[in-house]
């Protein structure tokens, strides 16, 4: 194969979008993802009731909103073939449907539930037990009663067997030429104490301490995603947990405001290349930069400058926050005291700003 290096400005072909959805039952997963899927289907078209391809595990659950969607093109994706035997949901048919989505020139493909692949009858978890279930009996033969086998001590060689494979189908979901849509179940979390001071047990990075949800999937799909989000039952449709989500897109994910066509039609601008997308994370970069000063900087151009683009900054505000936070600190740094700070800042931390001046929240 010859290698070329092509001029980025000669390269025409638009992006494709690969959206993670996750959450548990009443959250508005599938209702979600045909909305968004519709705006990306009608944008990448240029018409109304452009087709949306549906891959359906849950029993048809997608019929229930044929009406509401008649242009979806479903396909009823089970564990049992037409003879009725058990197939199961391996990697390698996960990768056919995509092919036939292809061929069939979708637009747009919603995947739901993509769990099945990982947890599902011949999924990733059920490769794994067979896998380490027969290096195990191996294991236990060779032995021949002389001492006993720690059946743990092959889980890796097990998953060396079943994770190559696994990641052949998350690279042909992020190399498809057709849009993808991608929703996984999310489990309830084990969470310590009660009430409001209620949170995750066990921290990991795709947890937030007040989102009790885990998706049943694995970081390495999450985390090629172009954006991942968790739902919450609370706020049906409603990105309330951002795992991924670029500066492109921050502006479009409001965790109280539910996603739907605009969300879609947005993000398939960005895939050609239009839109305010790339504007939107300039300025984010922009206030960054602003807020490495201080807080008596970013205040000064939240108030002057930055009144124009307040809104595209109010998603990142958080990220502002600690970098204001950090820079005063820094500042406060004595030159005569290594890695702390002078007697004179022991006390209560202060700040230039006055109280009406402070990073707006």
């Amino acid at each position: 194969m010859k290698i070329q290096f092509i001029p980025v400005t000669q390269i025409t072909d638009p992006r494709t979008i690969a959206l993670g959805l996750s959450g548990g039952s009443g959250t508005g997963k599938t209702f979600t993802a045909l909305r968004v899927a519709r705006g990306i289907a009608e944008r990448v078209t240029g018409k109304k009731g452009a087709p949306i391809g549906y891959v359906d595990t849950e029993n048809k659950r997608a019929l229930h909103y044929k009406e509401a969607f008649p242009e979806m093109m479903h396909f009823d994706f089970t564990a049992i073939d037409d003879a009725g035997e058990v197939v199961g949901f391996g990697v390698q048919r996960w990768i056919e449907v995509i092919d036939a989505a292809e061929a069939a020139g979708l637009p747009v493909l919603i995947i739901d539930s993509f769990s099945h692949a990982w947890e599902g009858v011949g999924g990733v978890l059920d490769e794994h037990a067979l896998a380490l279930d027969r290096l195990v009996q191996a294991a236990e033969k060779r032995a021949n009663g002389r001492y006993e086998v720690d059946p743990s001590k092959f889980s890796q060689l097990a998953w060396a067997e079943v994770k190559p494979k696994y990641r052949r189908l998350i690279d042909r979901i992020i190399r498809a030429k057709t849009n993808i849509i991608i929703c996984t179940r999310a489990k309830p979390v084990m969470q310590k104490g009660f009430g409001d001071k209620a949170e995750n047990a066990r921290a990991t990075k795709t947890r937030r301490k007040d989102v009790p949800w885990d998706p049943a999937s694995d970081g390495d799909l999450m985390f090629e995603m172009t954006a991942m989000v968790i739902l919450d039952p609370s706020a049906p449709g409603c990105p309330v947990h951002q795992i991924k989500v670029a500066d492109q897109f921050k502006g479009l994910f409001d965790p109280r405001r539910p996603m739907g066509e605009g969300t879609g039609f947005a993000m398939a601008e960005w895939a050609y290349g239009a839109g305010e997308a790339q504007k939107q994370k300039e300025t984010m970069d922009a206030a960054r930069e602003i807020a490495r000063g201080g807080t008596k900087a970013f205040t000064d151009w939240w108030a002057g400058e930055g009144k124009p683009h307040r809104a595209v900054v109010k998603p990142i505000m958080d990220e502002i926050q600690g970098l204001c936070s950090a820079a005063d600190d820094f500042a406060k740094l004595s030159d005569d005291v290594p890695f702390g700070r002078g007697d004179e800042d022991h006390g209560e931390a202060h700040t230039d700003a006055t109280a009406d001046e402070r990073v707006p929240a």
